[in-house]
C-alpha cells in the first residue's frame, strides 16, 4: 500500500492539516502521514523523519509565504541551515526517490533559485501544483490526488485505495451487520492475528512462543483505558522503537501487536483477544483481512521481533 507524506512548515499548519484531512477522507488515516509531533520525548526525531519518509512513496512539500524562513534580523534563512527539518524531509525524499510534489498556498509563489540552498535549486524549475484555502479547495485537491494517482501508475508503484463507503459505514457504526459478520466469522472462519500483507506469512494464532494464549490482566488493561483503549494510541502515526516495548510483557506486546490490527476491524477467533478489544468503543470488528500500511506493518514485525525475546 503506498503512502502520502505531508511536509510542511508550522506556521502552515492549518491549510497543511485541512490538505491532509482531505487525503484522509479519501484514502484513509493508514494512508497519510502528516504531524510528527507524536515523536516522544527523547527519541531521535531524525531517525524518526527518515523512517517515516521511507515508509511513504509520495511526498508532498507545503510551500507557504513563509516556507524559506526569513528572518528581520539579517541571520540566514532557516532553510539555509542542513539541519533545518522541511530541508531534511526533502533532501532525505530525494535520497530514497520518492516522488516529490511542491505544492504552493497561502498565496506562495515558487521561491527563487538564489533564494534556495544548492540542493534545493531544483524545485524553482518544477511545475508546482497551488491549492487555494477558498471556495476552489475541493477542486484543486481532485487536481493533485488525480496527480498522485498518475506518478505512482508512471513509477509502478501501489496506486492509493480510496476508503470505500462500506468501510466508512463500518467505521462510523454498523452494530447488527458486524455482529452477523462477527458470528458467521468466529463459528466457521480461521484465526488470523498476523498481517495479511505479507505473503506467504504464517497466521499467529497464539502468543509468539508460547502454546496457549494467557488471559489479559487487569493492568493491562487499565493501562489501556488510561490512553483511550490502547498501548499504544499512535501506532498507526509513528514507528515505535525497542525502547518503548523494553519494560512491556509478553501479553502486554501481544496486545499491543494486536490493537494495530483491531483499530482497522479486525475480527479476531480467539477468545482472548475478541473479548479483550470488545470491552472498548473503538472497537468496530468488520472484516478479517484488514489491510495495513507500511509503518503499521513495521510496527507489527518490531513487536514481534521482540516478543521471540521473551
Amino acid at each position: 500500500m503506498s503512502m502520502i507524506m505531508v511536509s510542511y512548515r508550522r506556521v502552515d499548519q492549518d491549510t497543511a492539516g485541512r490538505i491532509a484531512d482531505h487525503l484522509i477522507e479519501k484514502y484513509g488515516e493508514k494512508s497519510v502521514f502528516f504531524d510528527v509531533n507524536s515523536i516522544r520525548t527523547g527519541a531521535n526525531f531524525v531517525d524518526r523523519i527518515a523512517k517515516a519518509i521511507v515508509a511513504c512513496d509520495v511526498v508532498i512539500a507545503v510551500i507557504g509565504p513563509h516556507w524559506i524562513g526569513k528572518t528581520d534580523d539579517g541571520k540566514p534563512a532557516r532553510l539555509e541551515d542542513p539541519a533545518d527539518s522541511v530541508r531534511f524531509e526533502i533532501e532525505t525524499a530525494l535520497k530514497h526517490n520518492k516522488t516529490l510534489l511542491p505544492l504552493l498556498v497561502n498565496g506562495a509563489t515558487m521561491p527563487e533559485a538564489a533564494e534556495l540552498p544548492e540542493s534545493l535549486r531544483f524545485l524553482h524549475f518544477c511545475n508546482a501544483a497551488r491549492v487555494d484555502s477558498g471556495q476552489d479547495f475541493r477542486v484543486h485537491m481532485t487536481r493533485l490526488i488525480d496527480t498522485i494517482n498518475e506518478v505512482l501508475s508512471e513509477a509502478g508503484r501501489s496506486p492509493l485505495r480510496e476508503v470505500s463507503p462500506i468501510k466508512r459505514y463500518w467505521k462510523y457504526g454498523a452494530g447488527l451487520a458486524a455482529a452477523a459478520l462477527a458470528l458467521a466469522v468466529w463459528t466457521a472462519g480461521p484465526a488470523f492475528e498476523h498481517t495479511v500483507a505479507k505473503s506467504g506469512g504464517q497466521d499467529d494464532q497464539t502468543t509468539v512462543g508460547r502454546a496457549t494464549p494467557p488471559a489479559v490482566p487487569a493492568s493491562v488493561t487499565q493501562r489501556a483505558k488510561a490512553h483511550d483503549g490502547f498501548l499504544f494510541p499512535d501506532s498507526d502515526r509513528r514507528f515505535l522503537s525497542e525502547a518503548d516495548l523494553n519494560d512491556m510483557s509478553a501479553i502486554e506486546l501481544r496486545i499491543a501487536r494486536n490493537e494495530i490490527f483491531a483499530r482497522h476491524g479486525r475480527f479476531f477467533k480467539d477468545q482472548v483477544l475478541a473479548n479483550y478489544f470488545s470491552q472498548f468503543a473503538w472497537y468496530q470488528p468488520a472484516a478479517v483481512e484488514v489491510p495495513l500500511s507500511n509503518l503499521e506493518t513495521t510496527n507489527v514485525d518490531t513487536i514481534e521481533a521482540k516478543e521471540h525475546e521473551k
